[in-house]
């Protein structure tokens, strides 16, 4: 009988909690991991007097863990070495970043522009009547432009940050930049896991949430505001990190379960 109940008790299927606790917890797991991370945060704080390198670098060494995690290799915090191509895969993921946002920061563009193109317009309009009465309406019109594109580019960037774990992930996996752009490869691979890979990014979405919260508290006194700049990056790594681990197992498990609905080519034939 206690042999039945010890094989009850290993059977027993884990939480959802205990699965993510690993990915939480393993910045942490050590001494080791939390000397890493401080190097990561220092690499972040780094980008405030050296800008985009150190970020790029810190960056790519999160993608380098998203990598060990889509092959199936438990989170763990990795030697930081090979600077180098750290830097290079920091780089194409951010190009990737840059690539997708790039629509929603022309729209913003465009909203501003035609909000403040409307001032250049006073010297013409300036004593005549029928000339304010114009500026009025075209003042209106750029007012409408511009809520209308913040309201298109919000739309946008939101869904630049719902597509780009899937896009770095498959650029991550196959080491190629162009992977990142065939939306047809990495979007089949998703949606074979589609739920884990909404589980992820509200998970990604509540750390990055707390952290602009932390912001917030700390930026409504002064004194407060001078220790942003030694909290939000820590924060902001720590989630980079744990996103790029829960994605790479996201990533990975969605590539299993997708080559198990695919039969083998041939294989009805006898």
């Amino acid at each position: 009988m206690a042999r039945k109940t010890v094989r009850a008790r290993q059977a027993k299927p884990q939480s959802a909690v205990d699965q993510l606790k690993p990915i939480f917890l393993f910045p942490f797991k050590d001494r080791e991991a939390t000397n890493r991370f401080i190097i990561g945060c220092a690499l972040m704080l780094g980008g405030f007097v050296v800008p985009i390198i150190p970020a790029l670098i810190a960056y790519g060494y999160a993608l380098r863990i998203l990598r060990s995690s889509a092959e199936g290799e438990p989170p763990s915090m990795p030697e930081w070495d090979d600077w180098g191509s750290l830097l290079s895969l920091g780089f194409r993921g951010g190009v990737v970043g840059f690539v997708l946002s790039l629509p929603s920061f022309v729209v913003f563009t465009i909203g501003m522009a035609a909000y403040f193109g409307t001032f250049l317009l006073i010297p013409l309009t300036s004593g005549s009547d029928s000339g304010e009465g114009g500026f009025v309406v075209l003042f209106l019109l750029a007012m409408g432009v511009l809520f209308l594109s913040m309201a298109l580019g919000f739309l946008l960037l939101l869904v630049a940050g719902v597509l780009l774990p899937g896009s770095v992930s498959h650029l991550v996996a196959q080491d190629k930049l162009g992977a990142a752009f065939r939306v047809q490869e990495w979007w089949s691979i998703l949606w074979a896991n589609r739920l884990g890979y909404f589980i992820g990014l509200v998970v990604v979405a509540g750390i990055f949430g707390i952290s602009y919260w932390v912001f917030i508290v700390l930026y409504s006194t002064l004194i407060l505001l001078c220790l942003a700049f030694l909290v939000i990056p820590p924060i902001g790594y720590y989630g980079m990190l744990v996103a790029a681990a829960l994605f790479g197992e996201i990533y990975r498990e969605g590539t299993e379960a997708l080559q198990q609905a695919t039969p083998p080519r041939g294989g009805a034939r006898r």
